[in-house]
Order: C-alpha cells, then structure tokens, then sequence
C-alpha cells in the first residue's frame, strides 16, 4: 500500500521535440534547430577606414538558407558605439550602417527593413539575430533565406557616418551550396530517416 497512490506515473518524454519545431518553424526565422550546419567560408573584410573594419567572420550553411556571422571594429574607444539600434534595423538614419547581399538573379535582401512585410515567394530576407557590443568590438549574426542561387553573390555594406560608401564584395557562392546540401536535421529527415 502506498499512501499516495492517486498520482498517475508521469509520462516519459520522447526527446522528438525537434518534430514539433520543425512543423511550425518559419525559414525566415532563423537556422534550424535541429541542424549544426557547415561552416563554408571563412572571414574577409568589407570595409575598411581608419576608425572603423567591417567583416564577415564566417558563413555557415543550413539547409535553407545561411548564417552570417559580422563584426565591426573601432579603433578608437572614444569613437566607438552601441550600434545594436541602427543594426536592429529601427533606425532610419541615411547615414546609418547597412548590410545587404544581391543574388545572381537580381533579387536582394538588406538589413533596415524589419518593418516591411515578412518575405513570401522565395524573396530572400535578412534579419539580425542578435547583437553584443564588448569594449571595441560589435559582433553581429544575421540569417539569408532562401539559399542563392548559382552565380556570383555580392555581399556588401554602407555606413555614410562612418565614412564607408556603398562598398561590395563578390563570392562565389558554390562552397556554400554545397555545404548546404550536407548540412540536415541531426535526429532525421521529415520521413524519419537519419543522415549520416
């Protein structure tokens, strides 16, 4: 006899949370949650003055779309500031900072539009993430859906208070495709499959 008899045993949980993610997850909201991804490039500069470096520290493909990880950074502590409200893309300062891509087939997505309508049809969209400011740096994570197409992929920025004009750099976005086609959920496909 057990003086607490009337409580039911707890159901076990099945750990397949990432099922339930990936039925409701929106693409353009972010990475999935259920993939590691690929990292498939490397850093390199976008801008350069002698006040401010603006890069990309990394991509990582997904298998929808790519995370871009940025970074800005100040030469002089006294000129340098939180940038999260501009980079939050609630500022509508023309001489604000911005960070955009141009696809091959013409379409773009930049940063600074957060109150547009959120993106249909396969138009790519870029949000940010997330932000952190530490002493002279700020970092930045933004995420591109869909994944480009073949072709060149022009990824640029502009920050006219900086002193940085409308400065662009082509990729070849073929390390990234690929890397995305690697790149899928860790504990199975949508039929249940496991990747390797």
């Amino acid at each position: 006899m057990s003086l607490f008899d009337d409580e039911p045993p707890r159901a076990t949980r099945s750990g397949a949370d990432w099922e339930n993610h990936r039925k409701h997850r929106s693409p353009q909201s972010g990475p999935p949650e259920d993939e590691v991804g690929v990292l498939a490039l490397s850093s390199f500069l976008l801008a350069r003055t002698p006040e401010v470096v603006v890069a990309v520290r990394g991509i990582t493909a997904y298998s929808d779309g790519l995370h871009l990880s940025t970074v800005v950074l100040f030469a002089d502590e006294q000129k340098s500031e939180d940038i999260a409200y501009s980079m939050n893309d609630f500022s509508r300062s023309p001489g604000r900072f911005r960070f955009g891509m141009v696809f091959s087939d013409g379409r773009a997505a930049t940063s600074g539009t957060r109150d547009a309508p959120v993106v249909q049809g396969g138009e790519p969209g870029l949000v940010l993430l997330s932000s952190t400011t530490a002493g002279l740096t700020w970092s930045g994570e933004y995420w591109l859906n869909p994944l480009p197409p073949d072709g060149p992929l022009i990824i640029g920025c502009r920050w006219p208070d900086r002193g940085i004009p409308e400065t662009l750099v082509e990729i070849d976005p073929s390390p990234l495709l690929a890397a995305a086609a690697t790149s899928g959920p860790v504990w199975g496909t949508p039929t249940g499959t496991p990747r390797p």
